[in-house]
């Protein structure tokens, strides 16, 4: 019985820890190339807050959504 109660906390601990994480986690779309060579990409942060990504020549910058 003391191993069931334990397991729930632990298991608790995860499950909160985990979703945390999740949460935290920007959402991105896929990477779209640009007819210059360079890509392109829109990104959602934790907060809600849209904001757009380029990469070219493997450096990727945050940039205007416009």
């Amino acid at each position: 019985m003391a191993n069931r109660g334990f397991l729930r906390v632990v298991c608790a601990v995860m499950l909160s820890f985990t979703g945390t994480i999740a949460a935290a986690a920007p959402s991105c779309t896929n990477w779209m190339k640009q007819p210059d060579g360079s890509q392109w990409r829109t990104c959602v942060d934790d907060k809600g807050q849209q904001y757009c990504e380029s990469a070219k020549d493997g450096r990727v910058s945050r940039v205007s959504c416009k």
